[in-house]
C-alpha cells in the first residue's frame, strides 16, 4: 500500500468506526474490497495459507537453561500444565483444548519484541502441548485497533485472539467485535485465578457487568534512580546546605524538578538530573500529563462531558514538566523511550519515570538476550533505585487478551488465553529477558523466582505492587486514542514555547469535539463506567479504596 492509499483507506476506516460505535449501519463492501486490495485485511485460500505456513515454520520452542530462575520458571508452568494440580486453569485449558488439535489459532500481537512471545516460548509450548498451532500477526498498535474492527466490519473471521488495550474494551464490546468470556470461565477456570490479578488490574477487562479478556500486561510507571548519585556524601551535604533539607527521593513533582535542576547543576555535562520521553508521537507526553494532571486535583470531565483541561490543575501540570525538562538531559524534548532508556543505562541520567523493562535493563538482565540489540549494556547495573513516582503513577496502555467475536475457533481460542494468562504460565512469561510483557498478578510480585533473576528484583517488585496500589488508569472509553492525541499536541507546542493556558484550552476544545463526534450522551456513559473502576481517579486509587496490597 501507498502513502495515498493508506491515507484514502484509514480515513474510510475512522468513518466506519464512528458510525459503528454510534450502532449505525457500516459500509461493510467498501472495508473488504479497498481493505483487501491495499493489505490493510487479511487474504484467503492459498496465499493465506502460504502466510499461515511462513509464520508456523518460526515457531521453535526455547527454553532456558534449567539451572535458572527462568528455567525453573518455566518447568513449573509445563508441569502445572500437565501435572497439576488438575483443578489448576493451566492444566484444565490443556487437557480441554486437546480435542481441538491441528486447529490454527490466529492471534494479534504488538510488533516486534512483544511477538517473540508467542513465537519463542508460549505458542510452540501450547502447540506441543494440545497440537493447536499458532499464527502470530504483527501489527502496530494502532492498528491493533483498526484492523480488528476492518476485519469484524468485512467479517472476514482473521482473527482468533486479540492483543488489545484496556482503553478499547468497550467501543470493542459495543461494536461486537470480542466477545464476554463469562460462560467459559464458569466452565474452565479455576475462581482463584481472577483473584490472583492485582486489585488495580482485576477489573480492567469488566465492562457492564461482563468478563471481556483477560488482562495481560502491568504498563506501570515507576522511578527509576542512581542510588550512587542519592547517596553521595558531597552532594547530600551540598543540597542540605542550599535547601535546608536532605537530599531524598522526590514524593512531589516540584521536589522532582528541583531535585534534577540540582544534579545538573552539580553534575553536568557528565550527568543530567531527569530525562522524559517528550518527542512527538512518541508516545509519552499524554501519559505524563495524565498522570501529574490528575495527581495535582485536575478532572477529565465536568458532569456535562466538557473538557476541563484548561484549568489551574492544569497550568500547575505544565509548568511542573516544563521545569523539568528545564533541568534534564540536552535534547530532552526529542527523546523517545528507546533513547532515553540508552541515556540513563549509559549513566548520563539520574533519574528516569517509564515503563517496567528499564528495571530489567538496567540490571543487564533484559541484554542477556540477543533480540536486545538495541539497547546498550547497562553501565549502572547495582547502582539503580525504585520507587513510586511522586503522586500517582500512570498504569500507561497495556494489553488485555480478548476474544474474537468472529472466531472459527472460540472454544479453543478461549483456553489458549485461559492457559498463557495463569499464574504459572504468566510468571514465566513476564520473567522473559526479550519480550515486554510485564508483572500483574499477586502471584507474580511475591514470587521467588523472579525476585531471584537480577540482583535487585525483590524491591523492584514490591515498587511495582505499590506502584499499582496508587496508580492511576489511561481513560477507558471510545476516542481515547483521539484525546491522547490532543495532550500530545498540546505538550509539543508548549515545548516549543506556546502559552500554557492557550494550550490547555485548545486541546480541551479539540476533547470537546471528539466528545461530540462520538456523541455526548454516549461518551457520558462511558465515562460513568469508567469512573467506577479503582485508579481512574486520584481520589479512587485502590489505595484509598482499602484494598492495597502489601509485599513483605
Amino acid at each position: 500500500m501507498n502513502d495515498r492509499e493508506r491515507r484514502d483507506f484509514e480515513a474510510g476506516l475512522a468513518q466506519e468506526v464512528d458510525a459503528l460505535l454510534r450502532g449505525e449501519p457500516t459500509r461493510r463492501t467498501f472495508i473488504t474490497r479497498f481493505g483487501q486490495m491495499t493489505g490493510m485485511l487479511a487474504l484467503g485460500g492459498p496465499m493465506l495459507g502460504a502466510m499461515t505456513d511462513w509464520a508456523l515454520a518460526q515457531a521453535n520452542l526455547e527454553l532456558a537453561d534449567p539451572s535458572t530462575p527462568l528455567g525453573k520458571a518455566q518447568a513449573l508452568a509445563l508441569a502445572a500444565s500437565t501435572e497439576g494440580p488438575t483443578d489448576g486453569s493451566a492444566y484444565r485449558a490443556v487437557q480441554a483444548a486437546k480435542q481441538y488439535s491441528g486447529v490454527t489459532l490466529s492471534m494479534t500481537y504488538e510488533a516486534g519484541l512483544q511477538a517473540l512471545d508467542p513465537r519463542n516460548f508460549s505458542g510452540p509450548m501450547w502447540e506441543q502441548l494440545t497440537g493447536i498451532k499458532s499464527n502470530v500477526v504483527e501489527l502496530s498498535n494502532p492498528d491493533q485497533y483498526s484492523k480488528a474492527v476492518a476485519e469484524h466490519i468485512a467479517g472476514s473471521g482473521a482473527f482468533d485472539v486479540l492483543d488489545i488495550s484496556p482503553a478499547w474494551t468497550p467501543s470493542l464490546a459495543d461494536g461486537g467485535v470480542i466477545a464476554p468470556l463469562d460462560d467459559y470461565i464458569k466452565e474452565y477456570m479455576n475462581p482463584a485465578d481472577l483473584e490472583d490479578y492485582h486489585p488495580l488490574y482485576r477489573a480492567l477487562p469488566t465492562y457492564k457487568g461482563k468478563i471481556w479478556g483477560f488482562f495481560d500486561d502491568g504498563d506501570m510507571f515507576a522511578l527509576y534512580y542512581r542510588k550512587d548519585i542519592f547517596e553521595d556524601p558531597k552532594l547530600m551535604a551540598a543540597y542540605e546546605a542550599k535547601f535546608d533539607k536532605k537530599l531524598e527521593v522526590p514524593k512531589t513533582w516540584e521536589d522532582y524538578a528541583q531535585v534534577a535542576q540540582f544534579i545538573t547543576d552539580q553534575m553536568a555535562p557528565n550527568v543530567y538530573g531527569a530525562g522524559h520521553f517528550r518527542k512527538a508521537g512518541s508516545p509519552g507526553n499524554q501519559f505524563d500529563f495524565l498522570q501529574q494532571f490528575r495527581a495535582n486535583g485536575g478532572q477529565l470531565f465536568d458532569d456535562n462531558m466538557k473538557a476541563q483541561l484548561a484549568s489551574p490543575a492544569g497550568v500547575k501540570t505544565l509548568q511542573n514538566m516544563i521545569a523539568a525538562n528545564n533541568a534534564s538531559i540536552p535534547g530532552n524534548n526529542e527523546l523517545d523511550a528507546v533513547s532515553l532508556w540508552a541515556a540513563f543505562l549509559t549513566g548520563k541520567v539520574a533519574m528516569i519515570y517509564s515503563w517496567p523493562p528499564s528495571g530489567r535493563m538496567a540490571a543487564n538482565y533484559s541484554q542477556t538476550a540477543t533480540a536486545i540489540n538495541f539497547i546498550p549494556q547497562s553501565q549502572i547495573a547495582g547502582k539503580v533505585g525504585y520507587a513510586v513516582v511522586p503522586g500517582n503513577p500512570e498504569h500507561a496502555t497495556g494489553f488485555s487478551k480478548a476474544l474474537s467475536a468472529d472466531s472459527a475457533n472460540p472454544v479453543a481460542a478461549y483456553l489458549f488465553m485461559q492457559w498463557v494468562t495463569s499464574p504459572p504460565v504468566s510468571l514465566a512469561r513476564v520473567m522473559l529477558p526479550y519480550a515486554l510483557r510485564d508483572p500483574y498478578r499477586l502471584s507474580h510480585f511475591k514470587s521467588e523466582l523472579y525476585a531471584d533473576l537480577f540482583p535487585g528484583a525483590k524491591d523492584y517488585l514490591r515498587t511495582l505492587n505499590n506502584s499499582a496500589n496508587v496508580g492511576l488508569l489511561d481513560p477507558i472509553m471510545p476516542g481515547a486514542q483521539d484525546y491522547f492525541l490532543s495532550l500530545d499536541r498540546m505538550a509539543t507546542a508548549v515545548w516549543a514555547g506556546a502559552d500554557p493556558q492557550q494550550s490547555l484550552e485548545t486541546a480541551a476544545a479539540e476533547w470537546d469535539a471528539t466528545t461530540e463526534r462520538l456523541g455526548v450522551d454516549s461518551q457520558k456513559a462511558f465515562y460513568v463506567e469508567f469512573l467506577k473502576l479503582p485508579g481512574s481517579t486520584a481520589d479512587n486509587t485502590v489505595e484509598k479504596l482499602g484494598q492495597a496490597v502489601v509485599i513483605d
